[in-house]
């Protein structure tokens, strides 16, 4: 049996990456370092969120790599990510010409990549959380925006800044959204978030690393979230074809 290389799986960039935005200026004297009006904004998204026990969302990102200290290089990844929390999970994912498909029913969990028509499994039980918790631990990898979809979200951006500020509201895509900003001392980024008090759906993310030259950027954007999807009867079971190749999955050496 070949080995299906961790190389394979770094794909699956985490949201929690080192994000930069300045914040604005106040116009008010001593403002508020945390803006009440904003941590509710943010606190509202966060628990209408981890409430959800179904979802689906498309996504798309884009980060910046920094070449000879100057020249600015764009790269994109996208995908779709089914969510059932209890456990199952579908998620795909497209990195310039390569793809991954991931699977969780409940009782297992799959890479495959459909190019090479090639996968690796293993056995788990669980929910969601304890497959992120596994995965990390055991094979270094991140499941595309388990950050986000994560329980564990609830409060991180308020609870995680040291200054938020509400830069008011703006259109994106067409969509009202409140626009904040949010700052420590290791790290900074904004947030869009929907104007809606039944639906306040995470929009957009855009973040500038300030401790690299070039600031590069790391943009997400979200689109068609859909917390009562129609989830088909084995959309989180992997079934391989005849001439589907198992491959091993090696594990993080232990120091």
């Amino acid at each position: 049996m070949k080995t299906f290389r961790t190389a394979l799986f770094g794909l699956a960039l985490p949201i929690t990456l080192s994000f930069g935005s300045a914040l604005l200026a106040d116009d008010t004297d001593d403002p508020p370092a945390k803006d009440p009006r904003a941590i509710e904004i943010i606190e509202n998204a966060s628990v209408h969120l981890k409430n959800q026990q179904n979802l689906s969302v498309n996504w798309f990102i884009s980060y910046d790599d920094i070449v000879d200290g100057r020249e600015k290089i764009a790269h994109t990844r996208s995908g779709t990510t089914v969510l059932a929390r209890e456990g199952g999970l579908y998620s795909y994912l497209e990195d310039g010409l390569k793809t991954r498909e991931f699977f969780f029913d409940g009782a297992s969990f799959t890479v495959n990549d459909p190019d090479q028509n090639a996968y690796a499994q293993i056995l788990f039980s669980g929910d969601f959380e304890n497959l992120v918790d596994r995965i990390k631990a055991e094979y270094d990898l991140d499941l595309p925006i388990w950050s986000i979809l994560s329980t564990r979200h609830k409060g991180h951006y308020a609870d995680a800044a040291e200054q938020i500020a509400y830069l008011g509201q703006t259109r994106v895509g067409g969509e009202l959204a409140h626009h904040l900003a949010l700052t420590n001392h290791d790290e900074d980024w904004q947030l869009w978030i929907a104007d809606d008090e039944e639906n306040p759906r995470i929009i957009m993310i855009v973040g500038t690393d300030p401790y690299v030259q070039g600031w590069p950027q790391f943009r997400v954007y979200f689109t068609d979230w859909d917390f009562a999807p129609e989830i088909a009867e084995g959309a989180f079971v992997f079934t391989p074809d005849d001439d589907s190749e198992r491959m091993t999955w090696p594990k993080v050496r232990s120091e």
